[in-house]
């Protein structure tokens, strides 16, 4: 919804799940409902409307549907339905996402030059695709405050500008290395240093604190290479409101990258790779309660449920259980995987399997199912179980911790 401070409106959703403002600009907000926006791409666009034809080119064909839509805000704005603050909001926001769909499309122009032979011909694509990004941004700079209230510019100036652009310009991306154009592990330190050299004041702050952000826990792990990222963010700014959003989460990580000792209560099992099965794992807990919880760095839903945690640790105590985490994650992801479980906190034993163990958890999970029905095939996550302390399942599709947290209650 695009607010302005200070404004109030009653919000209701209608019988089809539509968002309904009653307020100052209340015909506003119902138009920017029906215009694309950041909360409904890729899935609900047509990006057919952006192909060039015979009369138009392609960003003809994207300023032509931007011209459109601000047809209809400009009407209310002279109805006196919206006020010229909001009007110019509006602007803002359908210049910032239409010049993101803009370099997008360039940028996907760019990978298919580069995922292609070199010859004189992709050559001077490449050069021609690189002055189109450039005239982007060059007319919509992505350190512009009206272009920074719309959420379409995390996408625009942190993805497109950042990590494509910046490193298509810099030469940092070759034929060689294409695929692993965003992995933070390899280039979280050169989009650091391009933020610092491309943004300044508030634009600054809120870049780094978005980069942060997104290569920490809240996303899927927390890259060490962030790590100095956050060192001088801290120190720049010191009484940023960002820090409350990641400033837990990488003093954690911190500790665990520098060597120091963590919580003793975070136990992890070594030489995982040789238990090839659930049974042998929990042989060799025998004598102890468990819930289970199988995980992955990369799983939202999974990371979401780690919010419950301190909750869910008093209830499990209360019934002398302990919490036992098992991972899916890769060998090479071991690290991160440390990290992430020292950055939640979160205490208790850890186990990484090895892919004979997920496929024994596969059929862990099919036993008494039949794979020809309608039962799936193969288990999803997270996954919960409850363990006796002989070693017997109790249950084995256990609650969720937030559904513990609800109910109260460990058992279906």
């Amino acid at each position: 919804m695009p607010l302005q401070p200070g404004e109030k409106y009653k919000i209701s959703i209608d019988e089809n799940n539509g968002l309904l403002a009653y307020g100052p600009n209340e015909a506003g907000i119902e138009l920017y409902q029906s215009v694309w926006n950041e909360g409904l791409r890729p899935m609900a666009m047509d990006w057919g409307a952006f192909f060039e034809n015979d009369t138009f080119s392609r960003d003809e064909m994207i300023e032509k549907v931007k011209q459109e839509e601000l047809t209809g805000f400009k009407k209310l704005l002279d109805n006196k339905k919206i006020t010229r603050s909001f009007y110019k909001l509006i602007a803002g926001d359908r210049d910032c996402f239409y010049a993101s769909i803009s370099a997008e499309l360039y940028l996907q122009d760019m990978l298919k030059i580069y995922r292609s032979p070199k010859t004189d011909n992709s050559i001077l694509a490449e050069e021609n695709t690189m002055k189109q990004l450039q005239n982007i941004f060059d007319r919509y700079k992505p350190d512009d405050k009206n272009l920074m209230k719309s959420p379409s510019w995390t996408k625009y100036a942190l993805s497109m500008y950042t990590k494509f652009y910046k490193q298509y310009f810099a030469k940092h991306i070759n034929r060689d290395n294409i695929e692993s154009l965003i992995n933070a592990d390899s280039h979280f330190s050169f989009w650091f240093e391009q933020i610092r050299q491309s943004f300044s004041d508030e634009a600054l702050e809120s870049a780094l604190a978005l980069l942060i952000y997104r290569a920490g826990p809240e996303n899927n792990d927390v890259v060490e290479a962030s790590v100095p990222a956050f060192e001088y963010f801290k120190e720049k700014y010191p009484a940023s409101h960002y820090l409350q959003y990641f400033q837990y989460y990488m003093n954690r990580a911190i500790l665990f990258y520098s060597g120091n000792k963590l919580d003793s209560s975070i136990y992890f099992i070594e030489a995982g790779d040789r238990i090839n099965s659930f049974s042998e794992l929990i042989f060799q807990l025998r004598g102890k309660k468990l819930y289970v919880d199988i995980w992955r760095i990369t799983c939202g839903p999974c990371r979401g449920e780690f919010q419950y945690k301190d909750s869910l640790e008093i209830i499990l105590e209360q019934h002398d259980i302990i919490p036992l985490y098992i991972s899916l994650d890769n060998n090479n992801q071991d690290k991160k995987w440390k990290a992430l479980v020292y950055a939640y906190n979160l205490r208790g034993i850890h186990f990484r399997a090895n892919q004979a163990f997920i496929d024994d958890l596969n059929k862990l999970y099919l036993d008494g199912k039949n794979p020809g029905g309608n039962e799936k095939k193969s288990f999803s996550i997270p996954w919960y179980m409850l363990i006796d302390k002989n070693g017997h399942i109790v249950e084995k599709q256990a609650k969720r911790p937030s559904e513990i947290i609800a109910t109260k209650r460990l058992l279906n």
